[in-house]
């Protein structure tokens, strides 16, 4: 067996040392396991350094200092393997389940939601705090920590809020504006500047920044457009010829009701459901407003301020319990059916049906159009069983 001189011992551990390992105990494992193949291997009339870098390339990929990151890793972060795993397994759940729950919402199916607050909650609960975890132990500056910390912090919070505005849950817009604007007006200027000082990071902070800044300006344009003026012209002058046709048939029934003395059941049950509603829509239309400090009292949608708010749906309609509420809704529309049930010659009457309407997580534009369409089904169903009514009298 071949035996290695102490030069060629020395040669060896200066050259290990030159490839970027220097702590001592990984360096001299190096040199013990390069010696023993060198010797076991060599052949009489074979040249040493062809041996050696023939026998060194076996211990990298790149370069042979990924064994001292990866040995260093493995002494000074205990888990990071674990940790790099579930990132890349987190990561993809995620994605499967939001492009999943996208695809399931553009076709109204079923489990759309459930899809959506999962793959977020992974994403903003375990992908992007590992994330933050792993940057931190790679970035040497604190002040490079500290801002890579703050900007993972800033998606988080808006990928949230991104969440709320897709489920239309109330805080949406503080959530997604809020973090949206720190993340441009604050993170991207310190990414900039603390990543330029440094000569080997100012290019990629130049590409990262402005792809960052194009990036955040998207989202804002896209989230932030309105509804064009033509749709809320067309919303409302739907919602007015609604009103219009109420007021007319309400104008029949007065007529009607003038000539007949047996229908003050359905007259007294239409008019207490159709004051609740005027009342409901009125008492959405103030709540909202309230945030434009505009005080006037009305139950049209041509005076909502706001025709996309969500906020007021959730909060005074959604989950409050009051007489304005969608509870109270649903126990006068109960009481109506109740009555009209009741009634002799009921055969005209149609009882009136909101399981199936989208009342809840949605824009007060919709509610008010849905209710005013309630407020139609009352006065038809007075129209028509007063006009029963007078038939069978005349005959």
């Amino acid at each position: 067996m071949y035996e290695l001189s102490d030069d060629q011992v020395e040669y060896i551990l200066n050259n290990i040392e030159k490839r970027g390992v220097t702590t001592e105990d990984v360096r001299d494992n190096i040199l013990d396991h390069v010696c023993c193949i060198i010797e076991n291997e060599f052949t009489v009339g074979k040249d040493f350094y062809k041996a050696y870098e023939d026998t060194i390339a076996r211990f990298y990929t790149k370069e042979l200092s990924e064994i001292e990151r990866e040995t260093e890793n493995l002494l000074t972060f205990k888990y990071y393997y674990a940790m790099k795993r579930t990132l890349k397994i987190t990561g993809l759940i995620s994605v499967i389940l939001i492009v999943l729950g996208a695809i399931f919402k553009v076709m109204h199916w079923p489990g759309a939601g459930v899809m959506y607050v999962s793959g977020f909650a992974i994403f903003c609960l375990l992908f992007i705090p590992l994330n933050i975890v792993l940057q931190y132990r790679d970035d040497k500056k604190k002040t490079d920590k500290l801002v890579m910390i703050l900007g993972l912090l800033l998606v988080i919070a808006g990928t949230f809020g991104l969440l709320f505005k897709v489920m239309h849950w109330p805080g949406a817009s503080f959530l997604f504006f809020g973090s949206l604007g720190l993340f441009g007006l604050v993170f991207i200027p310190l990414y900039f500047f603390t990543r330029y000082r440094n000569p080997d990071t100012r290019f990629n902070a130049i590409i990262h920044s402005t792809f960052m800044m194009v990036a955040a300006s998207i989202l804002f344009a896209l989230i932030d457009l309105r509804p064009t003026y033509p749709v809320k012209q067309s919303v409302e002058s739907l919602n007015e010829y609604q009103e219009a046709n109420i007021l007319r048939i309400k104008a029949s029934n007065t007529l009607l009701s003038s000539e007949l003395d047996n229908a003050k059941d359905l007259k007294e049950a239409s008019a207490k459901i159709d004051g609740r509603i005027t009342d409901i829509r009125t008492n959405l239309i103030s709540k909202s407003n309230a945030q434009h400090n505009t005080n006037k009292r009305s139950s049209s949608l041509k005076d909502t301020r706001n025709p996309d708010d969500v906020r007021v749906i959730v909060e005074y309609f959604q989950v409050s319990k009051d007489e304005f509420s969608y509870s109270a809704l649903e126990n006068e529309i109960d009481q109506y059916n109740t009555i009209i049930g009741q009634l002799k010659d009921s055969i005209s009457l149609r009882a009136i049906d909101i399981s199936n309407l989208q009342m809840k997580n949605t824009v007060i534009s919709v509610v008010l159009l849905e209710l005013i369409d309630i407020q139609l089904q009352i006065a038809m169903n007075e129209n028509s069983y007063l006009s029963v009514l007078r038939g069978l009298q005349e005959h």
